[in-house]
């Protein structure tokens, strides 16, 4: 079968400028001690430095490369030399059957190639719908993780502040567990970063009453939602599901500004 390759072509399937240069040199009839050909492939047998010559094959299907040579390269200097040459002159080429040797590389590579097709084939298309499903359960957890929490803010300023200090261990762990099992990971890492905060001496209020200030914010659905949301779009979109307060609610007694010292 006539190749439609320019000489051009097939140097860019060479990996080295130096595997260009010996596969021109091996481009000659005299390296060659049988070259033939058939529909599908092309093959010869090259003489080089041992006893017996190296065989070589390509796949004109889709131009793929066996040779017995040591050559770790691919394709081989023999590889494209036996190629240049096909182009250059495929008449010197005879038409033959192809060995047990070529006919068995062809089938290892046709059963190859339907192995892949067959596990395309098999592969279950994604399912947009339940996807989308799946998303928006995920979604729904974080806004009731995100309401329990406005709850526990209200229920604690409700109860005062006085034994927080005693109750630290266990009183924003437990929330932040809440806000991971709400997939809130954002929220969880806020509520843990407080136990941080040293409750000895009287700093401890302001800095709670100024961190839980900024917790309960428009930026904590922000912060709950900004894992399921993967742009900013649907972040956009997310943030109109509630409406939410610029600060902590009214007639709780919560504010932040009115339980820190004047500090001129």
């Amino acid at each position: 079968m006539p190749l439609n390759l320019t000489e051009e072509q097939i140097i860019q399937l060479a990996p080295d400028a130096a595997s260009v240069k010996a596969g021109k040199g091996l481009a000659v009839p005299g390296k060659w001690v049988l070259l033939a050909c058939s529909e599908r492939a092309v093959w010869g047998h090259c003489q080089g430095s041992g006893k017996n010559p190296y065989q070589t094959a390509i796949d004109l299907n889709d131009i793929a490369f066996k040779c017995s040579c040591p050559s770790r390269k691919f394709p081989c200097k023999h590889g494209l030399g036996l190629l240049l040459l096909f182009a250059a002159k495929p008449e010197l080429f005879e038409q033959a059957e192809e060995p047990d040797w070529v006919t068995a590389w062809l089938a290892k590579r046709e059963a190859k190639t339907e192995k892949k097709e067959q596990k395309a084939r098999n592969e279950k298309p994604v399912d947009t719908a339940a996807q989308a499903k799946r998303q928006e359960k995920r979604h729904q957890n974080i806004l009731n993780g995100i309401e329990d929490l406005k709850t526990w803010m209200k229920d604690l300023v409700r109860n005062g502040l006085v034994n927080v200090p005693e109750r630290a261990d266990n009183l924003f762990e437990n929330m932040a567990r809440r806000m991971v099992d709400a997939h809130a990971q954002g929220l969880a890492g806020r509520l843990r970063a407080i136990e941080e905060i040293s409750f000895l001496g009287d700093e401890w209020k302001y800095e709670l009453t100024d961190r839980l200030g900024k917790l309960y914010t428009p930026e904590m659905k922000q912060m709950g939602l900004e894992e399921v949301s993967p742009n900013k779009k649907e972040k956009d979109e997310a943030s109109c599901y509630a409406s939410w307060p610029n600060g902590f609610p009214s007639g709780s007694g919560w504010n932040s500004s009115s339980v820190r010292p004047n500090r001129r």
